[in-house]
């Protein structure tokens, strides 16, 4: 009848002043996520890494096989041997909303019955520790497992709106630096974030919403839940206030000058996953902002 989240797992590093690094902490959550699941990597019809900032500014191989060779070397499957089966993996670039981008895919892949299951796995980290410009983003990693389910209609209506007028707010970029160790030089990662940036994310958001509901013929009384992006920083809390919203949107409590970037919306499911509530909604709306800027939403019904 449609497509179910399984399972969501997050990680962070297991000791708070270590950095982590993404694709370690993202192929921990992915395991811990089979794990909970009860499923090994062979039952996986494809995996999807949608994490930004990598570590060592990794381009190849695929972060996505990288965690698909870890989960594999973690997990034995049926016959007891290591490996992830005829899993197809593949990275996905969509900044803030590649969560969302990547669980449409795996739907429709779920859908059409090409697949029973599908994870979609993302991180960030700080790709030199120490050697960025303005990067405030929190290490850490969270993954989501979909199947089908003949009980629940589960996600539906898939939809993104895009503001390219406000396309320079936030950018970022590697660039070459010339006084690295030893005079050789390094590429370091530079973050360029404006400061109107938070006001135009909101600004957008609360516009995409309407035209969703508008949409979908639902109101904003009849959401039992919405699942955002934690970032930027205050766009949480300034939705709320807009909205006047209390606890039915999901927050992350404050921590400070470091946010969640792409892993943000499964923090915020992993906390509604754990205390219950996620499960006694029936309307429950995700919203992603990314740059771009770029708004996802759908919705799932319980």
């Amino acid at each position: 009848m449609g497509t179910l989240i399984k399972m969501v797992s997050v990680a962070r590093p297991r000791i708070n002043f270590l950095r982590g690094d993404s694709i370690n902490l993202t192929a921990r959550a992915a395991s811990q996520c089979l794990r909970e699941a009860g499923i090994d990597p062979h039952d996986l019809g494809i995996l999807i890494n949608t994490g930004i900032y990598r570590y060592k500014n990794t381009g190849e191989p695929a972060i996505a096989a990288l965690i698909q060779e870890k989960i594999a070397s973690r997990n034995t499957d049926r016959n007891g041997s290591r490996n992830s089966g005829n899993t197809f993996s593949f990275d996905l670039n969509n900044g803030g909303c590649g969560l969302l981008t990547g669980i449409e895919i795996i739907n429709r892949m779920i859908i059409h019955d090409e697949i029973s299951y599908g994870m979609i796995a993302t991180g960030d980290s700080e790709p030199f520790p120490g050697l960025s410009e303005e990067f405030s983003f929190n290490a850490a990693a969270g993954a989501v497992i979909l199947s089908y389910s003949n009980d629940s209609p589960g996600f539906s209506m898939f939809r993104t709106y895009n503001y390219p007028e406000y396309s320079g707010e936030f950018e970022s970029c590697t660039c070459f630096n010339k006084t690295g160790r030893n005079g050789t030089g390094r590429n370091i990662l530079k973050v360029m974030q404006k400061t109107s940036y938070t006001d135009f994310c909101v600004k957008c958001a609360v516009k995409s919403l309407y035209a969703f509901l508008d949409e979908s013929g639902k109101t904003l009384d009849d959401i039992d839940l919405i699942i955002p992006s934690q970032s930027p920083h205050g766009f949480t809390g300034r939705m709320k206030s807009l909205l006047g919203l209390k606890d039915s949107l999901v927050e992350l409590p404050d921590g400070g000058r470091k946010v969640f970037h792409t892993a943000g919306p499964a923090f915020a499911l992993k906390k509604v996953w754990d205390d219950k509530r996620f499960r006694n909604s029936k309307n429950i709306i995700f919203l992603t902002v990314g740059s771009g800027i770029s708004i996802s939403i759908t919705l799932y019904v319980n």
